[in-house]
């Protein structure tokens, strides 16, 4: 099975046109568009889908919105966007749209609190998959410091975020191949979407470039097995996270990931 290969791309590439051409140029079988502030608003959707010829789109739902926020006043805001964005993810061939159970509160420690914050997340993942269902795309969430498989109902998708995955379990004090193993184990058959980047283990530094980290990624990819997706989300093309990554490094990390996955 050949898995498609992408990457992202976000408001800094805005109108989009250049950084597509760029990324067909380059062999992407797709790309991810994060949907953060201004974004999907100032997007003419006609604009964006007549530049798609030789190239697919998954979403990636805005991470400025809080949909399982317990404070209903921002869970009903937040909730607002979600959907306008699923919308805009309606009106093309996507992928998948891949989002963040995302909360922000001080005060998680208490039950009732926790309970509020799946009951409202419970909402916006049911709101997600009809979408899904009526428009004819997957939707996933992304694996991060609050995954909770409590939010996997029905026929929501993972998307594994390695790097994220990587350093939670290093902050814990695990063994993160053991737990590696252990989590695609128990989730295989939901684990749609692989969001592949390096990591510096030492400074907790993730979205590095293939090789400049310090991540066995040839194991990674052997665990994780074959997948419907895989996407490079490289930022960094150093392994202290500050200078970004430039078309021919994305043209590498490309490169590099098809040897590791022997293509």
């Amino acid at each position: 099975m050949y898995m498609k290969i992408g990457t992202l791309v976000w408001y800094g590439d805005y109108p989009f046109k250049g950084a597509i051409e760029k990324l067909k140029e380059i062999g992407f079988d797709y790309f991810e568009l994060s949907l953060d502030y201004p974004l999907p608003d100032i997007c003419n959707y006609r604009d964006l889908k007549s530049s798609l010829d030789g190239i697919e789109i998954a979403f990636h739902s805005p991470l400025d919105i809080f949909i399982a926020q317990p404070r209903d006043e921002v869970f009903r805001a937040s909730l607002k966007v979600f959907k306008r964005c699923l919308d805009f993810a309606s009106k093309f061939d996507t992928l998948y749209y891949n989002f963040h159970v995302n909360y922000s509160v001080s005060t998680y420690a208490f039950k009732e609190v926790r309970d509020k914050i799946i009951k409202n997340g419970l909402k916006a993942c049911k709101i997600a998959l009809r979408y899904g269902k009526n428009y004819g795309f997957d939707v996933c969430i992304e694996y991060d410091w609050r995954f909770d498989k409590v939010f996997l109902i029905d026929d929501l998708k993972i998307t594994l975020d390695i790097g994220h995955f990587v350093l939670k379990e290093i902050e814990s004090g695990k063994d993160y191949i053991k737990s590696l193993k252990r989590f695609v184990k128990e989730f295989d058959n939901k684990i749609l979407v692989i969001h592949l980047h390096d990591c510096n283990t030492e400074n907790l530094i993730d979205h590095l470039s293939l090789g400049v980290g310090d991540l066995n990624l040839k194991e990674i990819i052997e665990i994780v097995g074959v997948r419907d997706y895989i996407l490079l989300e490289t930022f960094w093309r150093d392994r202290h996270g500050k200078d970004i990554v430039s078309y021919e490094d994305l043209s590498h990390n490309l490169i590099t990931l098809k040897s590791l996955l022997g293509f």
